[in-house]
């Protein structure tokens, strides 16, 4: 009993080491990194260090900077590195590094760098290519992009603000990938936003009845006339139905409210022509007279 004791007298904390020795956890770490402190990993309690190690390189571990990891983020940050810069020094072992938990995503590892390697070699880090082959491909798309969605911006009058073409814009990527000039794409873009937020296509369309006629909801539901009576049936008696009564029943309700979304679509992009055309933005077409 004596023995373990006394053996165990020889290790302590590391954030007893800390305190004791006046250290920061970074200089302990750098302490093990470099292999001058033996330590136990104890898990959830921490790592137990060998105080003859800490007590014999104490002088060295306090002529260190409080710091010393950095996270590779903060490293792009403080000193204007882009992560393919870091990377290739790190392949060149100019900058000793080890793999941590991330701290934001639990998913994905964390990179720390030894700070003093940046610093000592920040001159060869910073003459590395800013961006991997990849990357420059990448950005120039970027780059095209962005000048197209400059071209498709325009001035609403009525929110008072450009707009520019929203994330995953079917007109945009059509005018992007040629299918459709970029004429055709601004019109299509403003009929879409004055449809949007100045007419009430957006909740009107839920309103299956006033688009789906009576005899046309009965055709594909077999009874009922309306798109509400039909819904309530479903929801009223679903728990009672198998899975392929569902899917059947679901398969319906889509159908019709893609029928009502379609029509309330076209009812309200020309609503909105005829209102962007009152604003000055699209030309009013020449309706078509018969004869």
């Amino acid at each position: 009993m004596g023995q373990t004791s006394s053996r165990w007298r020889n290790w302590l904390p590391s954030s007893m080491a800390a305190k004791e020795y006046g250290l920061t956890f970074d200089q302990i770490e750098y302490g093990i990194f470099l292999g001058l402190i033996e330590f136990r990993n104890m898990g959830n309690m921490g790592k137990l260090l060998n105080r003859e190690d800490v007590e014999k390189n104490l002088g060295f571990l306090k002529s260190l900077p409080g710091r010393i990891w950095f996270y590779k983020t903060e490293v792009m940050r403080k000193y204007r590195l882009t992560r393919n810069q870091i990377d290739m020094a790190l392949e060149a072992g100019l900058v000793r590094y080890k793999v941590v938990k991330n701290p934001h995503y639990k998913r994905l590892p964390a990179v720390r760098l030894v700070i003093m390697d940046v610093e000592e070699n920040l001159e060869r880090i910073r003459a590395f290519p800013k961006y991997t082959e990849r990357e420059v491909e990448r950005r120039k798309v970027y780059a095209e992009r962005s000048r197209l969605r400059d071209e498709l911006e325009f001035y609403c009058p009525r929110c008072k603000r450009s707009i520019r073409p929203p994330r995953g814009s079917r007109s945009f990527e059509d005018a992007w990938s040629g299918s459709l000039t970029r004429e055709e794409a601004l019109e299509k873009l403003i009929i879409a936003h004055y449809r949007h937020l100045h007419t009430d296509y957006d909740s009107a369309r839920n309103d299956v009845d006033r688009w789906v006629k009576p005899e046309e909801v009965k055709r594909l539901t077999g009874v009922y006339k309306s798109f509400k009576e039909f819904l309530a049936f479903y929801i009223g008696w679903k728990e009672e139905m198998d899975r392929e009564e569902r899917e059947y029943y679901i398969a319906i309700i889509r159908q019709l409210r893609g029928i009502a979304t379609e029509r309330a679509k076209r009812h309200f992009s020309y609503v909105a022509r005829k209102l962007a055309e009152e604003d000055g933005l699209l030309k009013p077409r020449e309706e078509n007279k018969s004869a």
